[in-house]
């Protein structure tokens, strides 16, 4: 194992833990048997060794929230990325995932909801020619900012953890990164 994964997986499982366990009071917008739903925009930044350059994409999202707290949430998105190496190879990268989102009320902050985020998923790039898929595993957080008891903007900064084939992109273990910019809508739940 390297020092780098030694250093970030018990990090992650610490964070796992707390976020899964911590106790907080509803006090915000999102609201126990209500769905999330809406659009974003991404930023995908892939290891120096994929040969990929940063991509821009789009993708939609949608969740419930089995307690104001707890979310379960399905997101799928589409990124085009060109290769650093060659200009004539252009990436088609394809992800889906379930992520279970863990949401931190701040009293007097009722518009702002941080939260953590972990979840499975799978990536596909296409280069044209050839394609593969790998497993991810995701992690991050983000916040939510209600401009309406239900709608307001999301901000993500999820990273993930995958494998190259040694064809399409090299056989290694890689991490990259995504920025997204969402609307979010909330439908039903308590009032």
């Amino acid at each position: 194992m390297s020092p780098a994964r030694r250093r970030v997986l018990p990090a992650l499982l610490v964070l796992t833990f707390a976020a899964a366990f911590c106790h907080v009071d509803a006090l915000a917008r999102d609201t126990e048997k209500s769905w999330e739903f809406g659009a974003y925009v991404l930023s995908s930044k892939y290891a120096g060794g994929t040969f990929m350059d940063t991509g821009i994409g789009w993708g939609a999202r949608g969740g419930y929230h089995f307690k104001a707290i707890h979310e379960l949430e399905g997101s799928f998105d589409l990124v085009s990325s060109n290769n650093s190496k060659v200009s004539s190879i252009n990436y088609d990268v394809t992800k889906i995932s379930a992520d279970y989102l863990r949401m931190f009320f701040i009293k007097g902050h009722e518009k702002m909801i941080p939260f953590t985020t972990f979840g499975l998923g799978t990536i596909g790039i296409d280069n044209g020619t050839d394609s593969i898929s790998s497993t991810t595993i995701r992690f991050g957080g983000g916040f939510k900012y209600f401009i309406k008891p239900h709608g307001g903007f999301r901000f993500d900064l999820k990273g993930y953890h995958w494998h190259g084939d040694g064809t399409v992109v090299n056989r290694d273990p890689f991490f990259s990164v995504d920025f997204t910019f969402a609307a979010t809508f909330l439908v039903g739940g308590g009032k």
